[in-house]
């Protein structure tokens, strides 16, 4: 017996910048213009895309979180609703799903055992080469993955372990099997977010070799093998990158039909141009230039209530000294948070409430450690040491982050810590990060499934090895915090006070931890035109430009 899931599933909320040619569905490098038709616009970004392909080698950045964006499409993703603040703006609801692949009336069913979620797909999809979609390509889709760099099938332990347990039921409906009946904690999370991509199974197939069965080389640098809004139409190394609307798209072909991504790479020449009019957009740009935009008849530089974008300060629970979670503790209190609010982020920050979002209700929102080198340095006294010495790691790419990592260094010192601070190259950055080498890092993330559930089992999964868990983090009481965790799971609706008991346990030993904690969250760093309306806050920190349209 299958019973139709008829309610809103209201799921909890919280969770390389070199320049390569990549060929798109042309390859001839074109002029485009800075001035912007009634269907095209040019964006000013510090750098270009270094690969197309989530499931590709080197796929870490926000560049290539963009391009995936815009050539990708999921079975669902999170509805988006009009901010209150600013009308030509919109912000994703985290805990609301509508569907985008999926069949708009009967989306899903999940068996009476609640082990078996059914997927019914849409009718008369298209792929970008035309193809239309098929069971076969959602359940190939997650074979490939499986395959792939990005490990994103971890993100779904322990409710699927082998991609065996997805099955074609006919052309237009697709199983998951799951191994625990509580999946929908995560599962039309993760099916709306960057890993959960559908892809043109026979598009791909005709250019895999053997030596690349699955065609990661070429769809590393080729485009046209989704069923998202845009495809790459083509690209000039290091100055610009041109996607076209994809007149196929489910959701109806984008009214902007010409993307230009236009390589400036000073922030301030970006808000400079968006400014003079000469772009409509422009990405990544520094609180200090976001602020300088702010005052504008012309452009919005947004910010929203809760960001979700945050600085990760991550202590390395096994490298000296922060294996003694004491120390861990005194580095948290030696941190100047306020400060760095203020002079760093210009404002355009907020003060670090842990891991799980305020838009939750029922979580606690205080801050959860403020400045205090007397307690710092009564904790260093406690775990028997003093004038700790620590190098903090920093990419040489990100300058607000190594102006916290320097103002660190500054306010530290009455706390009883010696800071070296460490520009690194992006790449080595990823390397130490990855292989748990450093004692200490401080990089920008976000929880990209806004879900507790995936926050305690992916950031926060207790084995030390587990490439998701950066800080080795490893509970003191582990049969506890995995108790707490399954506790959590059976709550049917993670949205109650109930669930906010195990989430706000859950948080304070990971806060008592102090291995791995947002420093402070930070707002939307992309600005645009008032000319432009539809512009959005998503989970990805990306802006989906099939949203947007001219202002009449």
């Amino acid at each position: 017996m299958m019973r139709r899931f008829t309610h809103t599933m209201k799921i909890l909320t919280a969770s390389l910048t070199a320049g390569v040619l990549l060929l798109g569905s042309g390859c001839a490098a074109k002029s485009g213009g800075s001035a912007a038709n009634a269907d095209s616009i040019t964006v000013a970004v510090p750098t270009l895309a270094t690969s197309y392909d989530y499931d590709s080698p080197n796929q870490f950045s926000n560049e290539n979180f963009t391009v995936n964006s815009q050539t990708q499409a999921n079975l669902f993703r999170h509805p988006y609703e009009k901010s209150a603040k600013y009308p030509s703006y919109s912000e994703m609801n985290f805990s609301k799903f509508e569907p985008v692949l999926a069949d708009p009336d009967n989306p899903y069913k999940i068996s009476d055992d609640g082990l078996t979620y059914t997927f019914k797909l849409r009718k008369g999809v298209l792929s970008q080469a035309g193809n239309p979609l098929t069971a076969e390509d959602v359940r190939w889709s997650f074979e490939r993955k499986a395959a792939g760099a990005s490990g994103a099938l971890t993100q779904l332990k322990p409710y699927l372990t082998d991609v065996k347990q997805i099955s074609v039921v006919d052309d237009q409906h697709v199983a998951f099997h799951f191994n625990k009946n509580d999946a929908g904690n995560i599962i039309l999370y993760f099916l709306s977010m960057k890993d959960g991509r559908i892809y043109d199974k026979k598009e791909l197939l005709k250019h895999a070799t053997a030596d690349d069965p699955w065609a990661f080389k070429w769809s590393n640098t080729h485009s046209g093998w989704g069923f998202g809004p845009y495809t790459v139409d083509s690209v000039t190394p290091d100055q610009q990158m041109v996607l076209k609307a994809n007149p196929n798209y489910v959701l109806g072909e984008p009214k902007i039909k010409t993307v230009t991504f236009q390589v400036t790479a000073n922030s301030g020449t970006r808000a400079q141009m968006l400014k003079a009019g000469n772009v409509q957009v422009a990405e990544s740009l520094t609180p200090s230039d976001s602020q300088s935009l702010e005052s504008s008849d012309s452009i919005v530089a947004p910010t929203v209530e809760n960001p979700i974008e945050f600085s990760d300060l991550v202590t390395v629970s096994t490298q000296a000294p922060f294996d003694n979670k004491l120390v861990r503790q005194a580095f948290r209190y030696a941190i100047p948070y306020d400060q760095i609010i203020k002079d760093v982020y210009k404002g355009r920050g907020t003060e670090s409430h842990g891991w799980l979002s305020p838009r939750i209700k029922g979580i606690n929102a205080d801050p959860v450690y403020s400045y205090n080198p007397t307690k710092a340095k009564a904790l260093l006294t406690e775990a028997g040491k003093s004038d700790v010495t620590v190098t903090l790691h920093v990419s040489t790419a990100v300058q607000d982050l190594i102006d916290s990592a320097l103002m660190i260094k500054s306010y530290a010192k009455d706390a009883g810590f010696n800071i070296n601070v460490q520009q690194d190259s992006p790449a080595d950055l990823a390397t130490g990060r990855t292989n748990k080498t450093f004692q200490a890092f401080l990089v920008k993330n976000r929880s990209q499934i806004q879900a507790p559930i995936f926050t305690f089992t992916a950031f926060f999964y207790p084995v030390p090895t587990d490439p998701n868990n950066t800080s080795a983090f490893k509970p003191e009481n582990l049969d506890e915090y995995n108790s707490l965790v399954d506790k959590a799971r059976q709550v049917k609706d993670p949205f109650s006070a109930e669930a906010a008991t195990y989430w706000n346990q859950l948080q304070h030993i990971v806060v008592d931890d102090a291995s791995n904690l947002p420093m402070l969250y930070m707002q939307p760093s992309q600005a645009y035109s008032k000319k432009l309306t539809g512009a959005t806050y998503r989970f990805d920190n990306t802006m989906d430009y099939s949203m947007l349209s001219f202002s009449k």
